[in-house]
């Protein structure tokens, strides 16, 4: 995952921006130049300037782009029209089941379980954290069913295979007893409304 930092611009004096800041600025077809010129423009009045070397336009409804650990496409919805469809990227995502896969694996069956979910959970908050956002309600229930699983199976190894793995550890109970970390499967932006 990026280290990288969000910025939120604000046009008002008296705002400093970080050294090195980078941007996606997304824009109806044919107006990338105009925007550009613009974002320059404005960029030069803070003493600051684009680094062309870096700097590309891209028409996202052929390319798609990966940027921060967020893949972007464009797509079209179940009326037609289309939208900027964000959600973690592939190389994101591996590295949480890898993550994942790391604590829940035969060399931490004799840890204490609370101590095991404890870490568990701080990973899988802070990448929910970063990543709940825009269109990433099938990321993040693919990756919940995911760490239940690995969860459930790391249990069931623990306690010496004693009945059958899903009647032992149902999901309800992965989350009310052992306490893990239940991902958000509801979009940022309906979960507002």
């Amino acid at each position: 995952m990026s280290r990288e930092v969000h910025v939120q611009f604000c046009e008002r004096a008296g705002v400093r921006l970080p050294c090195a800041t980078h941007l996606v600025i997304a824009c109806r077809p044919g107006q990338a130049q105009r925007v550009l010129d613009r974002t320059e423009r404005w960029l030069t009045t803070k003493g600051l300037e684009l680094n062309e070397a870096k700097t590309r336009v891209v028409d996202i409804r052929h390319t798609g782009i990966n940027f921060l650990g967020f893949g972007m496409t464009w797509r079209q919805s179940r009326q037609g029209r289309g939208y900027l469809h964000v959600e973690p990227n592939a190389k994101s995502r591996t590295a949480m089941r890898q993550a994942l896969r790391g604590l829940f694996n035969h060399w931490t069956l004799g840890r204490p379980i609370g101590e095991v979910v404890t870490e568990a959970n701080r990973t899988l908050r802070g990448w929910a954290g970063y990543f709940h956002f825009r269109n990433s309600t099938a990321v993040m229930s693919t990756l919940r069913r995911y760490s239940e699983d690995r969860l459930r199976r790391w249990l069931w190894r623990k306690h010496g295979c004693p009945q059958g793995l899903w009647k032992g550890y149902p999901s309800e109970r992965l989350h009310a007893h052992y306490g893990l970390y239940a991902l958000p499967i509801t979009a940022a932006w309906k979960a507002g409304r």
